[in-house]
């Protein structure tokens, strides 16, 4: 069974990294950017926060940065390190990277994917209200995820399993923030 899931994961890595494009490399290469992140992050913040809720723009800005910490370090200490899956990029041969290097061994679970999606659904609870934001939102991390399995650098598995630990994340600090705001803070008219 297990071998079975391996060898679909693998056919599908194949598949994605070998159907690409001149626009769609650099759209890919984007998506993986620390600087193209931080764009997308500043205009949710600035979108959503700053303009929808300005006397609580720290508790959000804290639970992104929350998020981030707990998917980070998690995806790597509960999974890299225990799992120790190496990347695609060490473990086929003639995998296709565009413009990047295979980076570390192992890949399971995906850190971009584990990231993505807990500050994504972090932010999907905070803004549910807001519907335009969610699917913005939910399409930005599908497409940054795609993009790793794109550039060589993880199976699906490693994306699908690093989105679902994200969730979780978002989740659980979704719930703290709550916590906080109900317990610790008055509740002002927006």
């Amino acid at each position: 069974m297990l071998e079975t899931l391996k060898n679909i994961d693998t056919q599908w890595f194949l598949w994605i990294n070998s159907h690409y494009n001149t626009p769609l490399d650099w759209a890919m290469w984007t998506l993986s950017q620390r600087w193209s992140w931080a764009v997308v992050l500043l205009l949710a913040f600035v979108l959503l926060t700053l303009r929808k809720e300005p006397k609580r723009w720290w508790l959000v800005l804290a639970g992104v940065i929350f998020c981030f910490l707990l998917a980070d370090q998690g995806s790597v200490h509960l999974f890299k390190e225990t799992v120790c899956r190496l990347r695609p990029c060490h473990a086929l041969d003639s995998v296709r990277m565009f413009h990047t290097r295979c980076g570390g061994q192992y890949g399971f679970v995906s850190s971009h994917a584990a990231n993505a999606f807990a500050i994504v659904t972090f932010l999907v609870l905070r803004y549910r209200r807001f519907p335009w934001a969610t699917v913005l939102l939910t399409l930005w991390a599908l497409a940054t995820c795609y993009s790793r399995a794109y550039l060589g650098k993880h199976y699906p598995g490693d994306l699908i399993c690093g989105a679902l630990f994200g969730v979780v994340i978002g989740l659980i600090v979704s719930l703290i923030a709550l916590w906080i705001e109900k317990k610790f803070i008055k509740h002002e008219t927006k």
